[in-house]
């Protein structure tokens, strides 16, 4: 199998560790290892811009690529640091959450964020740790009958998975795409601008986010595509950045190939 995956540290102010190089899978002594340069240049500085690593993603997306940023994973306590009684918790959102007037759990990135999340709960080592799926809900939008549809796909995909309902109107009510239907006359060019999303909005899905659980071990949430118009890569990273602020140990997933399959 060709590898389709590719996993990133995540681009902020936090100093880098290179936490592989402990491994005793990898060894310096492998060639391998000639390809990556250091994490850090001299002097602790950044060998990439924000905007250089932005394009790194946008890279692998259009060369069909799955892409995985994991941020806090330095905090991430592993299931047998917490005691054989312990309960790991393992967090997923699988809606673009910076785009909530197209909340979708059936697209390609979110059934790659479910396998993702479903993998990791079904190894050894977390056997024992309980998947919780969040589901966003508006008013008038018959939660009911949306939770019923996501429990038929768990069923089908043979995921065993908690389901959670999360009001988040007065988030939504945030979004720009809200506030353009309630304002006449107000228009953009561009439906899901990166440049309407405001701090406002992204730090109260951050809060709706840390509210669900005080501290789960891992959290899984959607990665959204960079925008086409590169001069908004740097805005995009922000908002990542705003969004997954204090989050803990959090894995942003964007699949670009379908993974699942219920024919079986």
């Amino acid at each position: 199998m060709k590898p389709n995956t590719i996993a990133l540290g995540f681009y902020d102010s936090s100093a880098a560790k290179d936490c592989l190089a402990q491994h005793p899978a990898f060894s310096r002594e492998d060639t391998a290892w000639l390809n990556f340069p250091p994490v850090l240049g001299l002097g602790g500085h950044k060998r990439l811009s924000a905007h250089e690593y932005v394009a790194i993603i946008a890279d692998a997306v259009k060369m069909l690529r799955n892409v995985l940023l994991a941020r806090s994973f330095d905090e991430l306590k592993l299931p047998q640091a917490l005691g054989w009684r312990a309960e790991p918790l393992i967090d997923v959102w699988p809606v673009n959450l910076l785009r909530p007037d197209s909340s979708r759990y059936v697209d390609t990135s979110s059934l790659f964020l479910l396998q993702m999340a479903c993998v990791l709960a079904m190894t050894r080592a977390w056997r024992r740790a309980r998947l919780r799926l969040f589901l966003c809900v508006e008013r008038g939008a018959r939660p009911r009958g949306q939770e019923d549809k996501l429990r038929q796909l768990l069923k089908d995909l043979r995921i065993k998975a908690d389901i959670h309902t999360v009001p988040w109107d007065s988030v939504v009510a945030l979004h720009w795409h809200s506030r353009q239907e309630a304002e006449e006359g107000y228009a953009v060019n561009v439906p899901g601008n990166l440049a309407c999303v405001s701090e406002e909005y992204l730090s109260a899905v951050n809060q709706l986010i840390s509210q669900q659980s005080c501290a789960p071990t891992v959290r899984f949430l959607y990665l959204p595509r960079p925008p086409a118009d590169t001069s908004l890569y740097v805005r995009y990273l922000e908002q990542l950045e705003l969004l997954t602020r204090g989050l803990g140990p959090t894995l942003l997933v964007h699949g670009v190939s379908a993974v699942t399959s219920t024919e079986l």
